[in-house]
């Protein structure tokens, strides 16, 4: 993949996280709008109640009874129109009728006693709220009569809500703002590192070629030339260093590319990269030693074994730094479990503080003076974005050591 190709995807994805981002805060607003106009149209038919009264108040004829006018209103046009509950009570505030809830409209004496109590539970929460009304048969007579209780109607019931609604828009808005944001900087940062990536396998190519080429020609002059066996192996030994700046230039490759894998033998990449890193031991610590225990022989897998190896690579070598200064034993173990392989990588180093275990695998993150912090981060995405699988810090402790859990899916 160019990276004229990886600006267009990157370009691309901007595009569709702006539009997005821009349409879910029109649906925010316009959701808004609309629950706020339903409630609008709620508080209009409940305030209608008012000028219709006033209305057929005025056109009502003369000779007509005023008491039988409004009690027959009240009957016809107010009551079914309640939405909210009410109950009526004695003076002593012991319901004898109800209505809008849901029990049974007999003798309160008759009812089950937890609707009982549900009812002198809402008569608490009622007079609690001021909503009462007292009943007397007229302004100068102090005599209380009956207790007319209310709750609130659902016009009420959304009035209330509307703040918590609007912060929760608030809310929605603003995350998506802020996710819209960090997916955008992190598609930026993917597709920067994937084209830095490329680029370095790029410019490492030309070079690599010429030397290839060089080699090839020194071999073939050398035939007539005293000491010829030593300057042979010289070569070999330049050609086999060529042939790792060209298997590292390949890896770097395939970052961000489509990975087309293949049957492999896990055990086998296991081994082969522990015996490579063993050789190498007796020039970075006489004081260090790899095991290896697997329960995973001759089962294949689908996998980049070139990818899985520079993985484990990064991981030994991150327990060879750990384990300069005191030695110890890194312990590699592979089991299957549960349709899946498990590799444990356990060294005796340093260790690490808990608030460490995820930030290592970023970018940048190293306790090595020299180095950029990038190989746990590699190890990470070919784990997890190419293969499907898990990778983190098992367990760790200062002075101890740590053990690194790699997960690998059969398939």
């Amino acid at each position: 993949m160019k990276s004229g190709k990886l600006q267009k995807k990157a370009s691309n994805r901007n595009l569709l996280l702006r539009i997005y981002f821009i349409s879910g805060s029109v649906i925010l607003l316009v959701l808004f709008i609309i629950f706020t106009n339903i409630v609008i149209n709620n508080v209009k038919k409940d305030v209608q109640v008012v000028p219709d009264l006033y209305s057929k108040f005025v056109g009502m004829p003369a000779d007509v009874n005023l008491e039988h006018f409004l009690f027959q209103y009240f009957m016809q046009e107010i009551l079914p129109k309640i939405d909210y509950p009410i109950i009526l009570t004695d003076s002593l505030k012991s319901p004898f009728s109800w209505e809008n809830i849901d029990i049974p409209k007999k003798n309160f004496e008759n009812l089950e006693l937890h609707q009982q109590d549900l009812l002198k539970s809402m008569v608490k929460k009622m007079e609690a709220n001021h909503s009462m009304i007292p009943l007397r048969l007229s302004r100068e007579d102090p005599k209380i009569y009956s207790y007319v209780f209310y709750g609130d109607s659902n016009t009420m019931k959304q009035l209330k809500l509307m703040p918590y609604v609007g912060m929760l828009l608030i809310f929605l808005y603003l995350f998506l703002g802020m996710y819209g944001i960090f997916t955008i900087k992190k598609t930026e940062r993917d597709i920067l590192w994937v084209g830095l990536a490329k680029e370095t396998a790029h410019q490492f190519g030309t070079p690599l070629s010429s030397l290839s080429g060089w080699i090839d020609v020194m071999a073939s002059k050398i035939s007539g030339i005293k000491r010829k066996n030593e300057l042979q192996e010289m070569l070999n030994f330049m050609r086999n260093d060529v042939e790792k700046l060209n298997k590292i230039a390949s890896r770097f490759g395939k970052v961000g590319s489509i990975m087309k894998f293949q049957p492999c033998n896990l055990n086998e990449i296991l081994q082969e990269t522990i015996e490579q890193f063993s050789r190498r031991l007796p020039a970075a610590s006489k004081k260090i030693k790899i095991s290896f225990d697997s329960e995973i022989k001759d089962k294949p897998i689908n996998l980049d074994p070139d990818l899985i190896k520079w993985t484990l690579e990064n991981i030994l070598k991150n327990c060879l730094d750990s384990m300069k200064q005191k030695g110890g034993i890194i312990a590699v173990k592979a089991f299957p479990h549960k349709h899946k392989y498990y590799i444990h990588i356990a060294d005796e180093g340093a260790g690490m503080q808990k608030k460490m275990f995820k930030k290592i695998f970023q970018p940048g993150v190293t306790s090595k003076e020299r180095g950029w912090g990038l190989g746990l981060s590699l190890a990470r995405r070919i784990v997890e974005e190419y293969h499907n699988g898990k990778i983190r810090v098992l367990e760790s402790e200062v002075g101890i050591g740590t053990t690194f859990e790699i997960v690998l899916p059969e398939t």
